[in-house]
């Protein structure tokens, strides 16, 4: 009976002494995701930049790109945020961000990126929103990026695409 108290215990300890470490592990591994899929977006606007021309409304050339937000899991930490257009979880005071792409994983640090030359804007309902796109659910999302000009100023409009 006592070697199986003095079991349980060491087992107890072992477990609760790597517990940290795994949540760590699991954080990272979606800090790296949202990292790979920002860089992918941050490609394919910087392709549809360089390669196309804006038009006056969103109807031009467009590049459809498909982003994936990690589910909770024993190697993935939930709560991955990614937003286009804008950080969320900040206000703006004069209404406009310097920044194209945000992401945090579970309510941590915000990892931003901007995009040189070029706004990023979310496009719904035929008309730019002040607010940015932002992709919380787990799983796979379809967004289409269109490069396109208002009033002078070149801007990328980014839309959520329905799923298939």
């Amino acid at each position: 009976m006592l070697r199986v108290l003095v079991a349980v215990v060491l087992a107890s300890a072992l477990l609760a002494a790597g517990l940290p470490g795994i949540e760590l592990a699991a954080r990272e591994r979606s800090e790296a995701t949202l990292t790979a899929e920002a860089d992918r977006l941050r490609t394919a606007i910087a392709d549809l930049r360089h390669r196309e021309s804006a038009v006056g409304a969103a109807v031009g050339a467009r590049r459809v790109v498909t982003v994936e937000i990690p589910a909770r899991a024993r190697t993935a930490a939930g709560g991955a945020t990614l937003a286009l257009g804008g950080v969320p979880w900040e206000s703006r005071s004069d209404g406009r961000s310097a920044v194209d792409l945000a992401w945090r994983i579970d309510g941590g640090p915000i990892t931003t990126r901007r995009l040189p030359g070029l706004r990023v804007v979310h496009y719904r309902d035929g008309r730019i929103r002040d607010e940015p796109l932002v992709l919380e659910a787990p799983g796979e999302h379809r967004l289409a990026l269109t490069r396109i000009e208002r009033g002078g100023r070149r801007l990328l409009a980014v839309r959520r695409l329905p799923e298939l």
